[in-house]
């Protein structure tokens, strides 16, 4: 009996130790949930930062502490105000001896540090912006007054005037306040945030703009305030003309300055004179194509005469399209311009919200592919055609019916699947060949035949005629940048599938700055890809075993051989130069048979192995007219989008066409151009000498080619 009742009681007291280890185990759960949601809202909190815990401003050892002095232009008196709280303290987290590398906590520390003044840089941007608004939002205040008196009053805002109500002195005057505070030295602040851009692109302005008139007269004289503004209107962004107004407050300007809406009208209306747009529904929507594809083009070419390269005698044009915010754009660039890849090159032949298959390609386009297929020669010059963009547009147009399909996948050859990296199995598609296959091909479906892959087998892919047959299937672009980032993501995934390799590749990518898309298969950009295959060669002696060095030395060729696909023509020399890399990476590959097997059914690698250097040979590019622009011209129509939200979507439509358009005048004529000598003044002194010396080869290469 004793001995039950005593087991009992040591029963009691264990119970009562797990009940209280329980409790305590729920408070330190409690406690580590609410800090995880204060991290979790400081770091996802784009607008305002959010306030520290209450506990902590009570604890002196975790409080905020006082930010440093920075300069910042100055603002209006009114407007000084904070709409946020200053940033948070950025506590490392705890860690015992032993337990996590200095080098990593070095790393981290540094990576929070990055973060934070990001942030900081961003919520004064954010601030300074705000303020912009507002003081928009006041100078449109309904007056009791109708003088346009220079003061400013707490009720009135800050008033605005137009260009024409402006006498010539003062017009002269405001200019050289201008120009005067565009060629001071900026600071650190200044181009940290975002004023530098602004200085660039209007100082440039100031100098380079002559009006738009037949008989008008080349002049060195710095452009007028009224021209400036014209200028940043035509632009059409509201951004600019916000930092604008910041500039005119900078300068103790006390109103602001507003272009001549019918000059802005006139100019526009001008340059968008070639411009005849035809409308033509679907089930997605209404649709955009060019109805007179030679008139624009035409009217592009006199405008940028002055400013192409002249690479060759024919006039370099590249047709592409691909799909993105919803939209297919089919547009057209001119490859001797002096940016070939910025999206202000491509002019827009055709838009609609639909993907870019082969039946919305027929749908929506009219009669443009028509034109593009007669269109021989421009304004007395031959025209020589290339196409390019996305894979998809290039299956789409050729008649292709996709490499997940057929055992043909290339777009270019008729090399099978399981061959694709034997360049003896290869040879290219002509076009007589297509139309013949597409015919039997459609001939086999009358006749009731089911589309099963071995009738696409039989036609080698083949399933519609081509739409643009003047184009020869040497002349279709290869899309270097799609094949540097589609085989540098499937190696850095099989590096990161080696368990004993992945804290080494994660610890390599936050040391280079890697980053992730957002969207869809979460890969690595084109920019981190790049950044990759340049240090690549640094990851090889951190692998012990054979198969990591493996991936790392094939990445550190890939970047041997990106380097060839610049924006400009090559060398006879650099070709030479590509055709030797090539063949180390074709040997380096024949000595590793697991590397071979994993890029033997990948259409990218036949690409880079099989006809990069005949193409280079031939045309003497590969990165001349990349795909680059067309991916960037998704978020510029975005963003044209966001502008004129409010108006119907075909007017809409139009006037965001019409807006690039005007960008690509700009651009031909030498307008958008930004200044080389920022750049220069940024750069040590061995960068401007290697500068230097690629200039006067990309000189050398030039004469040669003319030659």
């Amino acid at each position: 009996m004793a001995k039950r009742k005593l087991l009992a009681k040591l029963n009691g007291k264990k119970g009562v130790q797990e009940q209280k280890r329980k409790r305590e185990e729920r408070r330190a759960s409690a406690v580590n949930a609410i800090n995880a949601r204060w991290a979790k809202k400081n770091r996802d909190n784009e607008d305002d930062v959010a306030l520290p815990p209450p506990d902590a401003c009570d604890d002196p050892s975790t409080s905020a502490p006082v930010p440093e002095n920075v300069e910042e232009p100055p603002a209006t008196p009114a407007l000084e105000f904070n709409f946020c709280p200053p940033p948070a303290e950025v506590t490392p987290p705890p860690t015992t001896p032993g337990e996590q590398p200095v080098e990593d906590r070095l790393l981290e520390l540094e990576r929070q540090l990055r973060e934070r003044d990001d942030t900081i840089g961003f919520l004064r941007l954010q601030l300074r912006n705000r303020e912009a608004v507002i003081a928009d939002l006041r100078s449109q205040l309904p007056s009791t007054s109708a003088s346009t008196s220079s003061q400013i009053t707490p009720n009135r805002g800050r008033p605005a005037k137009n260009v024409d109500e402006l006498k010539r002195s003062a017009r002269r005057e405001l200019a050289d306040k201008l120009v005067a505070v565009l060629d001071r030295d900026r600071s650190r602040s200044a181009s940290r945030n975002g004023l530098e851009r602004l200085h660039r692109e209007v100082r440039h302005r100031f100098q380079h703009f002559t009006p738009l008139k037949k008989d008008a007269k080349q002049s060195d004289e710095p452009m007028g305030a009224e021209d400036a503004l014209l200028i940043l209107a035509l632009v059409g962004t509201q951004k600019a003309y916000a930092k604008l107004k910041r500039t005119l407050r900078v300068i103790d300007c006390k109103f602001d300055v507003v272009p001549s809406l019918k000059k802005v009208v006139e100019i526009k209306r001008q340059i968008c004179a070639p411009l005849r747009y035809e409308t033509v529904g679907g089930g997605s929507g209404v649709g955009f194509w060019c109805a007179d594809i030679e008139k624009a083009l035409t009217f592009r070419f006199h405008s940028a005469r002055d400013n192409l390269k002249n690479i060759c005698s024919d006039v370099l044009l590249k047709i592409s399209g691909d799909y993105g915010q919803g939209f297919t754009k089919i547009t057209i660039s001119f490859g001797e311009a002096q940016r070939p890849n910025s999206p202000s090159n491509n002019f827009i032949a055709a838009v609609f919200p639909a993907k870019d298959s082969r039946a919305n390609l027929e749908l929506y386009c009219g009669s443009l592919w028509t034109q593009i297929d007669q269109l021989k020669s421009l304004a007395g010059k031959s025209v020589k055609w290339f196409l390019g963009g996305d894979v998809s547009f290039v299956w789409a147009v050729i008649g292709h019916c996709g490499s997940a399909v057929t055992t043909f996948p290339s777009p270019v050859c008729t090399c099978r699947r399981e061959q694709l990296i034997n360049a003896e199995a290869c040879c290219f598609r002509s076009v007589d060949e297509t139309v013949l296959q597409a015919q039997q091909f459609a001939m086999a479906i009358q006749r009731g035949e089911t589309a099963s892959k071995m009738l696409r087998a039989t036609t080698k892919g083949i399933v519609k005629p081509p739409l643009l047959p003047s184009i020869d299937f040497d002349r279709v672009i290869l899309a270097p940048f799609h094949v540097f980032q589609g085989l540098g993501n499937a190696l850095v995934k099989e590096l990161e599938r080696q368990t004993d390799c992945e804290p080494v590749v994660q610890q390599f990518l936050r040391r280079i700055g890697a980053r992730r898309e957002q969207f869809r298969k979460k890969n690595l950009t084109g920019n981190s890809i790049r950044k990759i295959l340049l240090h690549a060669a640094e990851m090889v002696p951190l692998f012990e075993t054979e198969w990591p060095k493996a991936i790392c030395l094939t990445l550190t060729y890939l970047g041997k051989i990106q380097a060839f696909s610049k924006a400009q023509p090559l060398l006879a020399r650099e070709v030479g130069e590509l055709e030797d890399h090539m063949d180390n990476f074709k040997a380096f590959l024949h000595e590793q048979p697991e590397m071979r097997l994993l890029l033997a059914h990948k259409p990218k690698a036949h690409l880079l192995l099989v006809h990069f250097v005949p193409f280079a040979r031939q045309h003497r590019f590969l990165g001349l007219m990349d795909e680059q622009g067309d991916e960037a011209l998704h978020s510029v129509w975005r963003r044209l989008e966001q502008f004129w939200k409010t108006m119907p979507d075909s007017d809409q439509m139009r006037q965001q066409l019409e807006n690039h358009f005007v960008s690509n005048w700009l651009l031909d004529t030498g307008k958008f151009e930004e200044m080389q000598m920022l750049r220069m003044e940024e750069q040590s002194t061995g960068e401007l000498e290697e500068d230097r010396m690629d200039e006067e080869r990309d000189e050398d290469g030039f004469i040669d080619l003319i030659g």
